[in-house]
């Protein structure tokens, strides 16, 4: 496959010795662009790259919300950024559909950008308003099957779409109207508001409002329950067969970044590994910290670009 093959023929090329490679890195000011509007799981994560690369390197890292577009702002802004490592992309799989929305982009998405680390696995999530009176994915069902008009679920990217798609399908709700919004905040403050009838989206948006009993989250694609929401049931519990799968939150860089470039923040990003305060962040955001290495996550997007194509061959992606 195309999926970063340049990238990786020069990363593998470093072995161990890169890593310890001598650079001036960061010299300066470096962009962190996340392709979501803030107050999403991604968003998190961003902050706490950014606070802990200003403490590591004594230079300023600033966050740069470019949501929409399902990630393809972003994605532009960093692939046509110099390759210096001073503009990074904080984004999620959305990147590897991005191929099947437009035949005219004028670039390819992921060959023009450099993997660095995969920082968390989040599992996708299903959440009502509690004044729905909605109590269990299984009344879900129920209420929107009898419901006078088509039940409305927002999406803040089109990854949570193809799921939404997979999970309506296979628990027979049959009608249905998706609402797109530019990240998952967005679609939580209209869930909130009562504005529409079902949130899709990573289980970190809706989290906080769970807890604190505003919205109810009804199931989460994962093979276990999560700890931050042990009431939670997994998809399997609630009866949906599918494979227990959710989304990664990754890092790049813009391809032809120097090796020692992408190898020095690859270092960083393995020392926030071994740090429970910043494995504890992740987790409040209901992710589970990963802050692996370049080869490790370029052959996790090899096998995610492979599984979601076959994905969209079932359920055809919203044009």
């Amino acid at each position: 496959m195309r999926l970063f093959t340049l990238a990786a023929t020069a990363l593998l090329a470093l072995a161990g010795t890169a890593a310890t490679a001598q650079t001036d890195y960061p010299a300066r000011r470096i962009t962190l662009v996340v392709s979501a509007s803030t107050g999403g799981g991604l968003d998190g994560i961003a902050r706490l790259l950014s606070k802990r690369m200003q403490e590591a390197w004594g230079q300023p890292a600033i966050v740069e919300n470019q949501g929409g577009a399902d990630g393809l702002i972003a994605t532009q802004r960093v692939a046509q950024s110099p390759p210096d490592g001073y503009t990074l992309l904080l984004t999620i799989p959305s990147l590897l559909l991005l191929k099947h929305n437009s035949k005219d982009l004028g670039f390819d998405p992921v060959a023009s950008l450099a993997p660095v680390s995969e920082l968390a696995r989040t599992p996708s999530a299903i959440a009502v308003n509690v004044k729905s009176g909605i109590q269990s994915f299984k009344d879900l069902v129920a209420f929107c099957n009898r419901a006078p008009k088509p039940c409305t679920w927002g999406t803040g990217q089109q990854l949570s779409y193809l799921y939404g798609r997979r999970t309506f399908a296979l628990s027979g709700i049959t009608d249905t109207v998706n609402v797109p919004y530019k990240g998952t905040g967005p679609v939580v403050t209209d869930l909130l508001g009562g504005h529409i009838d079902i949130g899709v989206t990573s289980i970190a948006a809706p989290l906080p409002h769970h807890q604190k009993g505003a919205l109810r989250i009804l199931a989460i694609n994962a093979e276990k329950r999560a700890p931050q929401a042990p009431d939670v049931p997994t998809f399997q519990e609630v009866g949906l067969n599918v494979p227990a799968r959710g989304s990664w939150y990754g890092l790049f860089a813009p391809r032809n970044t120097p090796p020692e470039v992408i190898a020095r923040i690859e270092a960083l990003m393995r020392t926030l590994g071994t740090e429970p305060a910043s494995q504890d962040v992740v987790r409040t955001l209901g992710a589970d910290p990963v802050f692996g290495g370049t080869r490790e996550f370029a052959a996790a997007i090899r096998e995610e670009e492979t599984f979601l194509d076959g994905l969209i061959k079932q359920y055809p992606l919203k044009k």
